[in-house]
C-alpha cells in the first residue's frame, strides 16, 4: 500500500479555498468559511482582513505553483493533490479538460465576491 504524503500548506489552502466555491451548502450564519490559519496565510499586510488583491495574488501564485510544466494550463494530473475530479470539472468552465489561468481566477474571484458579505472588498474572520 502506498503511503499518503501530506500536502504542502499552500496546497491545502488552495484546496480548501476552491472547495468553498464548489460546495453546495449555504453558510446560514454568513460567517467567513476561512479558518484563522487561512487568514494568516492570506492577510499579507496584517490588516485583519483579506483584500481582493491579496486573495487574487495568492491564487495567481498558487496557479503557477500547480502548473508544473509551465504551459499556463492545469491538467487533472497537476491538480490531483488539490482538486477532486468534480471540483476540476466545475472550474474548467469550457470543459476542454484543462483549467486556464483565466478560468481559475474567474472562479476563485467569484468565490471571493460570494463571501464578501458586506461587499467592502475584504474577507473578515
Amino acid at each position: 500500500m502506498k503511503a499518503l504524503t501530506p500536502l504542502k500548506p499552500a496546497a491545502l489552502l488552495v484546496a480548501s479555498l476552491l472547495a468553498l466555491g464548489t460546495a453546495q451548502a449555504q453558510n446560514a450564519a454568513r460567517q467567513s468559511p476561512l479558518t484563522p490559519e487561512h487568514f494568516a496565510a492570506l492577510d499579507r499586510n496584517n490588516s485583519g482582513g483579506v483584500s481582493k488583491e491579496e486573495y487574487e495574488t495568492f491564487m495567481r501564485e498558487s496557479f503557477q505553483k500547480m502548473d508544473k510544466n509551465g504551459d499556463n494550463r492545469l491538467t487533472p494530473a497537476e491538480t490531483s493533490d488539490v482538486l477532486t475530479a468534480e471540483q476540476f470539472a466545475v472550474v474548467d468552465a469550457n470543459k476542454d479538460g484543462t483549467i486556464t489561468l483565466d478560468e481559475f481566477i474567474e472562479h476563485v474571484m467569484r468565490d471571493f465576491d460570494r463571501y464578501d458579505y458586506d461587499k467592502d472588498g475584504q474577507l473578515k474572520p
